[in-house]
């Protein structure tokens, strides 16, 4: 018997092979009349799943996301008559079930029985999806309506040394997840700039009381654009105020880029 996992994974492939088939499909349809996709959507996706399932159940034994999985039914099961039911049960199902639940008038719409045997088929359904977690045969209610039992079509060999690589960079992967979030980069660039920089001697002490001169060519030091409500920090350089702001609630201690000069006070630039 194929692994839960297998199967659930099976019939998600379905889903989006169906998808992505129809939505291919409807985008030809697009050059009819706007009133037939109006009008017939949910009947050419209904033709559109039966062949799905025909070229696949039908002629394979097995739905094309089984078939990349290496999952089929069981030959000795799949009879004619379990076929048209298969196809009767999923595909008419899925067809009455939308119709119910369209917005648009429809005289199935207007049937109040159908609204009860689909909400009494939704709770089987998860019922079933229960059965099938404990038990793992049946992952959809028509398979175990039809006693539709799955089979693997190739064994799958995990070696201990496969396992163990996997556990192993799993593990790493959690340790990096967890742990990179809470390390504060800019802080640490900050720190190694600052000891760099710590013994350079270019560092000229006249700037540090020199007010900063703004002008058409005057960009932030920072980002390198033309500063957005312009700053200092008692030195002859201009930041933006949020590319400082920014900088400061990062690191308490950030100084000028450019020539290294602190100051824990951002003074606004007075413009003449």
């Amino acid at each position: 018997m194929a692994p839960r996992v297998t199967l659930l994974d099976a019939h998600v492939l379905d889903d989006h092979i169906s998808k992505i088939f129809i939505g291919q499909t409807l985008k030809v349809f697009k050059f009819l009349p706007s009133w037939i996709l109006n009008n017939f959507e949910l009947e050419i996706n209904v033709i559109l799943q039966f062949l799905l399932k025909y070229y696949s159940v039908t002629k394979s034994k097995a739905t094309f996301g089984q078939q990349m999985l290496g999952v089929r039914f069981k030959p000795d099961q799949l009879t004619d008559t379990k076929l048209a039911l298969f196809q009767l049960f999923t595909v008419g199902a899925e067809y009455i079930q939308s119709k119910v639940e369209s917005p648009s008038k429809n005289y199935l719409n207007n049937i109040n029985a159908l609204h009860l045997i689909v909400d009494f088929l939704k709770a089987a359904s998860f019922l079933n999806f229960l059965l099938f977690l404990q038990q793992g045969k049946y992952p959809t209610l028509t398979q175990r309506l039809l006693s539709l039992s799955q089979e693997s079509t190739r064994k799958r060999n995990i070696e201990y040394t496969y396992m163990t690589r996997e556990l192993l960079w799993h593990g790493f992967s959690e340790l990096l997840l967890f742990t990179l979030p809470l390390i504060n980069y800019q802080s640490l660039k900050h720190k190694v700039f600052r000891l760099m920089h710590s013994s350079s001697q270019h560092i000229d002490k006249k700037w540090i009381e020199k007010m900063p001169f703004v002008c058409a060519r005057t960009v932030c030091s920072i980002c390198q654009e033309k500063p957005v409500l312009p700053h200092h920090i008692k030195c002859s350089h201009v930041f933006c105020f949020y590319c400082i702001s920014s900088m400061r609630m990062v690191d308490e201690k950030f100084e000028c880029p450019e020539c290294y000069h602190f100051e824990i006070n951002i003074i606004p630039v007075i413009l003449d």
